[in-house]
């Protein structure tokens, strides 16, 4: 009987230990690689032109805070925003500089700077901001924004 016993509190100890443990990590040099190529996939969503391939960087749920604007709620109405926007301007370059990242593997918190050559009107013009974006991990693995907020830097 105590051999029967023993087996099971020994069998129930490891199965709650199996089922307890912590899950992996994610290292910062791992946010950052998943970021820069996000950041990199992004840039050329503004640079084709097409709200739709850029609202798919958007989560269904996302925020989008434009610089002067009010907040835009949603990947519906983050499409219909850049829509608007590109009637007017045209992105021809556009470069991230992380400052810092953090995080864990569900969500992935980047501040940085944003370098864009913009044609706007028939005018090019060189545009800087800082912004903050929050990346959230998806079912499918994939990292979409879930904030994204930005203004001029100085």
């Amino acid at each position: 009987m105590k051999t029967i016993m023993f087996s099971l509190i020994a069998s129930l100890l490891i199965v709650f230990y199996s089922c307890n443990k912590p899950e992996q990590g994610i290292s910062k040099a791992e946010m950052r690689k998943i970021v820069e190529s996000r950041n990199i996939a992004l840039g050329e969503c503004f640079k084709s032109g097409d709200a739709e391939k850029v609202a798919m960087m958007y989560a269904d749920s996302a925020k989008l805070s434009p610089n002067g604007s009010s907040f835009v709620h949603g990947r519906d109405n983050i499409k219909a925003f850049w829509a608007e926007d590109f009637k007017t301007s045209k992105t021809l370059e556009m470069n991230t500089n992380v400052l810092t990242i953090d995080g864990d593997k569900e969500v992935i918190y980047e501040t940085g700077l944003a370098s864009s050559k913009i044609m706007y009107k028939d005018t090019l013009y060189n545009v800087t901001v800082k912004y903050i974006n929050v990346w959230r991990k998806q079912a499918d693995g994939n990292y979409l924004l879930d904030i994204d907020f930005w203004n001029k830097a100085k």
